[in-house]
C-alpha cells in the first residue's frame, strides 16, 4: 500500500505541500520564495472541529462542499485533518477540471497543532466556562 507521501509524489502533488512553519510565512505576509500572493486558506474539516480550532484567518468549507460547489477566485491552501484528506481533494477537484493553483497543509491541522503554532476559535473550556462555580455560602 503506497504512503501518503508516495501517492502525493505520484500524481504530482508533493511540490503542492506546504510545512506548517511555511503556511505561518505566508499568513505573515512572506511566502516560501518571499513573492507569493496571498491564497484564501480553507479548511476541509467537519465545521465542529473548526469551531474548537483552526489556523486564523482560514474559511471553512467542508470538503463535500468544496468539491460540490464553485471554487472562488484565486490561489487556495487546504487543511484537511491529514495530508491524505486534503490531497484527495485536491485530486478530486483536479478531475472536474479545476485547474488553479492548490496547496495543501503537509500533516494537516494535526501538524499545525503539534508545532504549536496560534489558532483562532473556541479553545478547550476550563471548568470556570462550563459551570458557574457556587460559593459554600450558596449551596
Amino acid at each position: 500500500m503506497a504512503t501518503t507521501l508516495q501517492k502525493a509524489e505520484s500524481t504530482g502533488l508533493r511540490d503542492e505541500l506546504l510545512s506548517p512553519r511555511q503556511l505561518l510565512r505566508l499568513l505573515a505576509g512572506s511566502g516560501p520564495n518571499g513573492s507569493d500572493a496571498p491564497a484564501l486558506i480553507i479548511d476541509l474539516r467537519a465545521r465542529s472541529r473548526y469551531r474548537r480550532s483552526h489556523v486564523p484567518g482560514s474559511h471553512n468549507i467542508p470538503s463535500g462542499w468544496l468539491i460540490s460547489g464553485e471554487l472562488p477566485d484565486g490561489d487556495l491552501i487546504l487543511v484537511g485533518e491529514s495530508t491524505r484528506h486534503s490531497a484527495t481533494t485536491i485530486e478530486q477537484l483536479q478531475t472536474q477540471g479545476h485547474a488553479r493553483r492548490i496547496r495543501h497543509l503537509a500533516g494537516g491541522f494535526g501538524a499545525w497543532q503539534h508545532q504549536d503554532l496560534p489558532v483562532a476559535g473556541r479553545q478547550r473550556m476550563g471548568w470556570p466556562q462550563l459551570f458557574r462555580l457556587a460559593s459554600p455560602q450558596e449551596a
